[in-house]
């Protein structure tokens, strides 16, 4: 397939994740909710810890966006399951790889509604600081998101076999962010805390390969996981 057809395709799936989900929500609204109630009770529990406020609402912010995308990935491959588009992407001549793209971009921007909407009651419950800095935070906050959606995309398709699927995402991609999460919650705090590009340049560097390198990864594994 040309490099115009890849586009066309991986857009066709983008757009019919976003039509269904818009006409439902039923993948951002449990994810943005569960995120909320996610910041709330770490709110309470960090309340009197005496700890860093914008490191705690930094790594707080994090986890919920985590958690949240995790309920998201699994919901959203059910519903492909129980109206039977999974089959369709199957026999559809559209490569493993487009499919993969279109499923990330879209994910990818549920994920982005989520963390704009988590952001006010983050700044509210851990009166995070208005650093002119934050704006370094950007570029960061946009690859980590890019990973979670590419890796929940790639592992999402395991749980649509049933819950032994649904427990490889909690079992599997988790431990596979470890890096992805340390790098944004540092660039997170340290951007929030009045550092500068200097100070966060290497761990956006360190985020953009690592999702260098889970892109090359999930191009690799996605097809056959798809045929399962």
């Amino acid at each position: 397939m040309s490099g115009a057809g890849f586009f066309r395709a991986a857009g066709l799936v983008l757009r019919k994740d976003l039509r269904l989900e818009r006409r439902c929500g039923e993948a951002t609204v449990p994810a943005l909710l569960f995120g909320a109630l996610v910041l709330l009770i770490a709110a309470f529990a960090l309340a009197e810890s005496g700890n860093d406020a914008t490191a705690a609402g930094c790594a707080a912010f994090w986890v919920a966006v985590g958690l949240s995308a995790n309920l998201a990935v699994v919901r959203g491959w059910a519903r492909e399951r129980d109206d039977g588009a999974l089959d369709a992407l199957r026999l559809a001549p559209i490569p493993p790889a487009a499919v993969l793209a279109g499923k990330t971009l879209a994910l990818a921007l549920s994920l982005l509604v989520v963390e704009v909407a988590l952001a006010a009651p983050a700044v509210a419950f851990f009166r995070l600081p208005a650093a002119p800095s934050a704006a370094w935070l950007l570029p960061a906050g946009l690859l980590a998101t890019l990973g979670i959606a590419l890796v929940g995309s790639l592992f999402g398709a395991m749980t649509v076999g049933g819950s032994r699927g649904e427990l490889l995402i909690g079992v599997a991609v988790y431990p596979l962010l470890v890096p992805l999460f340390l790098g944004v919650v540092e660039v997170s705090r340290t951007a929030l805390s009045g550092g500068g590009w200097a100070d966060v340049a290497g761990w956006t560097l360190l985020l953009a390969v690592f999702d260098a390198a889970l892109g090359a990864g999930a191009l690799w594994l996605f097809g056959p996981l798809l045929e399962e």
